[in-house]
């Protein structure tokens, strides 16, 4: 693809910057850089199933690529973009969470990113459950956190290619974590039809983001996608450690479980949600449970999507991330609450 006038140059990641700032204090244990793959979470699943993975890749390793040829989200959707202008990389994970806590580590990592993109960017970004990070009702990260081979699945997650194999695995329970975020890209160079990126909503807020990159200007001068994933990195850990200190039963009611609700866009509004048989259910989200599910509380369904709407009495409902296909916002009648 040609580039435009107001194309980025394309730079390499700093990678000694995010060495020192995040391998070197402990924040992350290990840090591999490549050029290109078909996708970091791809390739960790891959070497997951070799008898040397927990010593070569720790708990906290990152692999961090400038391009991904062949990335994949929820329901494996596609997830590309031009070299050099996003941030795609997976975490390994080994986290002393209970199996209902697991679908949590999506949403922390959603929240780290929010943090960070409003603190450090001045972007009004949102949560959008499971795993979306969204500003202004446009994408610009998907997060997906998947089991890798010999795990036993937990509500909300992507098993690896292996599947797992019982109740406990034959290994500790370990997490890969993927994300794709769009960082340097212009309009036209985005992956899908109402995307963005960081540059374009900096560019967006204005003033607000007082360091904000316009038209023609260098970016050389600031390394943002190094700064963005150390802001995003050293957030996320913290958020981690927090989780893995709640007990049983009492995520959702914890201070960083309360931060994700407070950080999404989905509770409080009319939701649609699409589930893999076709059908349908439709109604208000008012929460997060305490095993990461949405609750709903559903007043109409239908059997597929050729069928009408049926209304019914509101009851809550909890829909995994693993059993929605699709959930979409629905438009609100004038004058409806919320």
């Amino acid at each position: 693809m040609a580039e435009s006038p107001t194309d980025h140059p394309r730079r390499m990641l700093d990678v000694e910057l995010l060495r020192r700032s995040l391998v070197a204090p402990g924040i992350l244990a290990d840090l591999e850089h490549v050029e290109s793959i078909d996708s970091t979470n791809a390739a960790l699943q891959r070497e997951a199933a070799e008898a040397d993975f927990a010593r070569r890749r720790p708990h906290l390793s990152l692999l961090v690529a400038e391009e991904q040829t062949g990335g994949r989200g929820r329901m494996a959707r596609g997830w590309s973009s031009p070299p050099h202008t996003s941030l795609s990389a997976s975490l390994v994970l080994r986290p002393r969470l209970d199996p209902d806590a697991m679908p949590w580590i999506s949403l922390v990592a959603g929240l780290a990113l929010v943090e960070a993109l409003v603190e450090e960017h001045g972007v009004p970004a949102r949560l959008k459950w499971p795993n979306d990070v969204l500003v202004g009702g446009r994408k610009i990260c998907g997060i997906l956190a998947a089991l890798a081979p010999g795990t036993a699945a937990a509500g909300g997650f992507v098993s690896g290619p292996s599947g797992p194999s019982g109740p406990s695995g034959p290994t500790a329970p370990m997490v890969i974590l993927g994300t794709g975020i769009n960082v340097l890209q212009e309009e036209h160079q985005l992956p899908v039809e109402g995307a963005t990126s960081l540059v374009l909503e900096r560019r967006r807020a204005g003033a607000a983001a007082d360091v904000g990159l316009l038209p023609g200007d260098d970016p050389a001068r600031a390394d943002l996608r190094a700064d963005l994933l150390i802001q995003f990195m050293t957030r996320f850990v913290g958020h981690l450690t927090t989780l893995e200190s709640c007990r049983r039963g009492e995520v959702r009611d914890s201070p960083v479980g309360r931060a994700v609700v407070e950080a999404m866009e989905t509770v409080g509004r009319q939701v649609r949600v699409e589930l893999p048989d076709g059908s349908a259910r439709r109604g208000r989200a008012v929460g997060v449970a305490d095993d990461g599910a949405l609750e709903v509380d559903v007043d109409a369904e239908r059997s597929s999507a050729e069928e009408r709407w049926r209304e019914r009495p509101a009851r809550r409902e909890s829909f995994s991330a693993g059993d929605v296909v699709h959930l979409r916002p629905v438009e609100e009648p004038p004058g409806a609450a919320g």
